[in-house]
């Protein structure tokens, strides 16, 4: 029988819809940032509060979406952390210049 990186069986439902299950909280994540990011369009400040709120959910996504593949490494959350501290800054020099 097959097995997939973590060891569940490939038949199993969990193995079908288990990787569907973390697309769509990241669905989710994008969806709603980018909802209350144009319901805040008079309110920069809110808008970078959203964009915040959004990395930290995006790399709390990520960084379980990688330690249940079992392919989560230092490199890897460094990775995360460094990518979204790049969006923070683009946002609050985007928003505040």
């Amino acid at each position: 029988m097959k097995k997939d990186a973590i060891g569940k069986s490939l038949n199993s439902p969990e193995a079908k819809w288990g990787w569907a299950a973390h697309f769509l909280a990241l669905a989710i994540i994008f969806s709603s940032s980018l909802w209350a990011f144009l319901q805040f369009d008079d309110s920069p400040i809110f808008q970078l509060y959203v964009v915040i709120a959004a990395v930290i959910a995006y790399d709390a996504w990520g960084l379980i979406y990688h330690y249940f593949r079992r392919h989560l490494t230092l490199d890897l959350v460094l990775e995360y952390l460094l990518v979204g501290a790049l969006v923070i800054l683009l946002f609050f020099w985007t928003l505040f210049s």
